[in-house]
């Protein structure tokens, strides 16, 4: 039977043998948190992080629910949901700015989150915004 451990800032017990991990676990989410928008590579993160790339992905999927390129790519998505209503960009240009080499990949990352293509939510807020200001 595997010991857990509660540990502040965690909605759920850690196993007792990946406590020690906790501080380079949370150093590489910072590292992605700086800037998501860059493709970090694991190999990276484990050189910058001091830990090997097993116990990195496993220790960060525990303590954030997400593999380290599901949680770059959720912080992604986000930002891309919030800059068609912040700006006029096209969704073309919108998808670099928020980590994505092409549209093709951008619409489709955002169709499998959220279920709807980057077009249809720029077109859905365009008529919000105009209800709103009638």
């Amino acid at each position: 039977m595997q010991r857990k451990k509660k540990i502040a800032g965690y909605d759920h017990p850690i196993a007792s043998e990946k406590i020690y991990d906790v501080p380079a676990i949370e150093f590489a989410r910072r590292i992605i948190e700086r800037n998501p928008y860059d493709h970090i590579h694991i190999p990276i993160l484990t050189d910058k992080t001091g830990i090997n790339e097993f116990k990195l992905k496993v220790c960060f999927r525990e303590l954030f629910n997400a593999s380290p390129y599901q949680y770059r790519l959720r912080l992604c998505l986000e930002k891309a949901k919030v800059l068609p209503e912040e700006t006029d960009d096209t969704i073309d240009q919108i998808a670099p700015k928020v980590g994505f080499d092409t549209y093709n990949g951008f619409s489709t990352a955002l169709k499998k989150a959220y279920n709807i293509a980057p077009t249809e939510y720029r077109n859905r807020i365009s008529a919000r915004r105009a209800s709103n200001c009638q």
